[in-house]
């Protein structure tokens, strides 16, 4: 059986990557925000204009303007973003925040065809 044309087969691996992170533990909550260096490739994200991503790479590195420590993340379906030690632009979404990312990357990812 063919998929539907929009369908790229991308719903599966959303899915797959939502259980992921309920099995690892990889949800922030009120009390621990997982950001920055915490941030682990697949990790499903929410960025502060509350758009989803998936990390693909999360890597250390010096900011060349100052001393400040970086920490730089590259997303499927967000931009790329930098955090400094003391601001988080991007952190693991709330488990309640399910629902809302699976349809944002299913909407950004399903249909698309990546050459």
């Amino acid at each position: 059986m063919k998929p539907k044309q929009a369908d790229n087969g991308a719903s599966p691996i959303i899915d797959t990557l939502l259980i992921r992170m309920s099995e690892l533990d990889r949800f922030s909550d009120d009390e621990c925000a997982i950001s920055g260096k915490e941030l682990l490739p697949l990790d499903v994200v929410v960025d502060e204009d509350g758009d989803f991503g998936i990390v693909s790479r999360a890597v250390g590195y010096s900011v060349a303007a100052g001393d400040k420590l970086g920490w730089g993340v590259s997303f499927v379906g967000v931009m790329p973003s930098v955090t400094y030690e003391h601001h988080a632009p991007v952190r693991t979404i709330y488990e309640t925040e399910g629902v809302e990312a699976r349809a944002y990357l299913a909407k950004y990812l399903g249909g698309r065809r990546w050459y």
